[in-house]
């Protein structure tokens, strides 16, 4: 279907993402018979339904009597090379069955829009509610256990820009693996199968063998219900250094960019708490590098678990205190609980950990906070063949509080953090003086 060109373009507040084709890719390659059956491991059997979502933004450079043929012209090369990477993620062109997903090709959603204004009104600065309609699906479906596990959404502006939003199940796949399946994705597009990976399927059962009758009822790995607002703060490459140096200590001298702004966000967090209960902030962790032996590079999958942290009694919670605390969480999550995976009591171990951090988070003296760090995980480089991303982000406004999600900025150096806290902490979580020493609230995305 030919696009209409428009001659007026239109506020955000105007915003019609009209999708005009819906296809169901299915895998170039029949799915081969010994790997039709794949079993969800305990870990995936614990995460919640929902999807992870992602969208990437590229700038458009097409003269404008050319755009719009040259949308079309991507439409089908990316609908080719979904087609071929889904022979190699084989599971995601399947649907979830109990306990296993049954890989038989199914396929997965992909939808092509047109968005009625420039990429520019979009990104000058970002709403976050409005990103949501740029995804396939809301996140939070129930579908993500039950229906199809992967939806793409291409969207394409006036301009000639693009922005890809992709949801996958979180019930077989976690951050890195998107980025993963994505990478690849694009590096078959534009022709470089040299940068396409070949997935390694059902990691976890080197160390966690599928569990089909448990004796007792596995306990979901839920974030803090009730409703959010989300906030987008930016800490730009030339103030992580300092913000390091400022929440350095004599026993965490060379502290992470991560560990440095998770921090200073829990403390922040912490002050625009009305009320002085102590908290616990819960710490997701990728698994692939910390058990023994490490899984392949290309292990995909959940592989992901968590360790938590308090914080100190002292209302006056200093970031060295709360780095300190976050470096000796991580050492002891290495060397305890990652060594109780590797051994005969991995199931137990997993089950009584999800069970004290369910207890903590329904405890009403407590504040409870989720943090994730997706950096490191490579997602500006998915090249379709017409640049790298200007952009890569989430959708703000869940149905949830309290969780901080921190991404790579396009440098690969600057974080961009994503907070949700109820609105009366948000309110005054967003003029906290410190924070914004380090931090700008939600500046425009530079085309």
């Amino acid at each position: 279907m030919e696009f209409e060109k428009s001659k007026s373009r239109r506020m955000t507040t105007d915003l019609k993402v009209e999708t005009f084709r819906t296809e169901s890719i299915k895998p170039s390659s029949p799915t081969p018979l010994n790997l039709k059956t794949f079993e969800l491991s305990l870990l995936d059997r614990m995460t919640p339904p929902m999807y992870i979502p992602l969208i990437f933004w590229y700038t458009g450079n097409a003269a404008a009597d050319d755009r719009f043929l040259e949308a079309e012209e991507r439409f089908h090369r990316m609908k080719k090379s979904l087609s071929e990477t889904l022979t190699r993620f084989y599971p995601f062109a399947g649907r979830i069955s109990d306990c296993l997903i049954d890989c038989n090709d199914e396929g997965v959603d992909y939808i092509e829009a047109r968005v009625n204004c420039v990429l520019h009104d979009i990104l000058k600065p970002p709403n976050g509610e409005l990103l949501a309609e740029f995804l396939p699906i809301q996140t939070e479906s129930n579908e993500a256990a039950t229906g199809r596990l992967l939806l793409v959404k291409v969207n394409f502006f006036e301009c000639g820009g693009m922005a890809v939003g992709v949801c996958l199940s979180h019930k077989i796949a976690d951050l890195y693996t998107l980025s993963k399946f994505v990478n690849t994705w694009a590096a078959i597009t534009r022709g470089s199968n040299e940068a396409a990976v070949f997935p390694e399927f059902g990691c976890a059962t080197s160390f966690l063998p599928p569990q089909k009758d448990l004796s007792f009822t596995i306990p979901a790995m839920e974030f803090n219900p009730g409703k959010g607002v989300s906030r987008r703060f930016v800490f730009d490459s030339s103030k992580i250094p300092i913000l390091k140096a400022c929440t350095a200590s004599t026993t965490v001298p060379q502290p992470t960019r991560v560990e440095a702004v998770t921090a200073l966000i829990w403390k922040c967090a912490i002050a625009a708490s009305p009320s002085p209960s102590p908290s616990v902030l819960r710490q997701v962790v990728n698994l692939r590098k910390r058990v023994n032996p490490p899984l392949p590079e290309n292990a995909v999958g959940y592989l992901v678990s968590y360790f938590t942290v308090n914080s100190p009694e002292s209302t006056e919670t200093e970031s060295q205190v709360l780095v300190k605390r976050l470096r000796d969480g991580i050492r002891e999550f290495s060397e305890n609980y990652v060594k109780k995976l590797e051994g005969s009591d991995a199931v137990s171990t997993i089950f009584e950990a999800a069970k004290e951090v369910g207890n903590l988070s329904r405890r009403d003296d407590i504040k409870f906070y989720n943090s994730l760090s997706w950096c490191r995980f490579g997602v500006y480089e998915a090249d379709f063949g017409w640049g790298k991303p200007t952009w890569v982000s989430v959708k703000g406004a869940p149905d949830a509080s309290n969780i901080f999600l921190l991404m790579d900025g396009r440098d690969g150096e600057g974080i961009e953090a994503w907070v949700w806290l109820n609105e009366a902490e948000m309110g005054l979580f967003e003029r906290n003086h410190e924070l914004l020493a380090f931090a700008s609230v939600n500046p425009s995305v530079h085309c």
